[in-house]
Parts: structure tokens; C-alpha cells; sequence
């Protein structure tokens, strides 16, 4: 089989048999859609089980589900960071990662694409204003 690492289905299994199998049992059984956002009304118990589930796995008390990586991306930065620290980031990465880190309070540092001097300036601007 073909790889297709520019689309989300690049393993090519939203056509797989058992896959679809499972998708019209879950259409049956939740519906067909969530009426909002998760974070208004939009969670449902499928939800919660799965994120209960993968907390269990990899041993943590919790685990949230994300509607994509660009969600995640731009909540991440937020929750971990603080004003007291720094995020340094090349400025060629993802959006999502670029406006993450515009929406969290930490002190922000672009550094060019892929240049070493730019990113240790970067890093003794960053110390300096410790």
C-alpha cells in the first residue's frame, strides 16, 4: 500500500471495512452529531470513556481529548507556561504552534529557521531578562 503523509488519512483506513463497521454502530448508538463544542455542551460519554481510558494507559490521574492537533496547540502553551518563562520557536513552525504560544504569557522568542546563532542570541536575550 501508498502512504499519504499530506492527508489525514494517510494510512488509507477510513475505507477499511471494519472501520466503517465501527463507525455506523457509533452513528447508531451517539447520533450524528454533537450539537456544540465540547467545551459548551458538546461532550458525550463516548468521550469521557475514551479519555478515562488513555489517562488509565499511560498512568495519570486525567487526559483530554483535542478535535485536532491545531486545538491542542493553541492550549497547550497556556496551561504549562507562566510569565516567568520562555518559549523559543522557530519561525517557521505549524501556525497552530505559532499562535499557541502568542495566546500564553510566557515571554516569547522567534528565532530564524534552522539558524544556530540566531537561537543562542535568542536563548542569552532570554537568560538576561531572568
Amino acid at each position: 500500500g501508498i502512504l499519504n503523509f499530506c492527508a489525514n488519512n494517510y494510512l488509507g483506513l477510513s475505507s477499511h471495512p471494519e472501520v466503517i463497521r465501527a463507525a455506523v454502530e457509533a452513528l447508531e448508538k451517539f447520533g450524528a452529531g454533537l450539537s456544540s463544542v465540547r467545551f459548551i455542551c458538546g461532550t458525550q460519554s463516548i468521550h469521557k470513556d475514551l479519555e478515562e481510558k488513555i489517562a488509565r494507559f499511560h498512568q495519570r490521574e486525567d487526559a483530554i481529548l483535542y478535535a485536532s492537533c491545531f486545538d491542542a496547540n493553541a492550549g497547550i502553551f497556556e496551561a504549562l507556561l507562566t510569565p516567568e518563562d520562555a518559549v523559543l520557536s522557530d519561525e517557521l513552525n505549524h501556525a497552530s504552534i505559532i499562535d499557541g504560544i502568542r495566546l500564553c504569557k510566557a515571554n516569547k522568542y522567534r528565532y530564524k529557521h534552522m539558524d544556530m546563532r540566531d537561537l543562542e542570541a535568542k536563548l542569552q536575550d532570554a537568560q538576561v531578562r531572568r
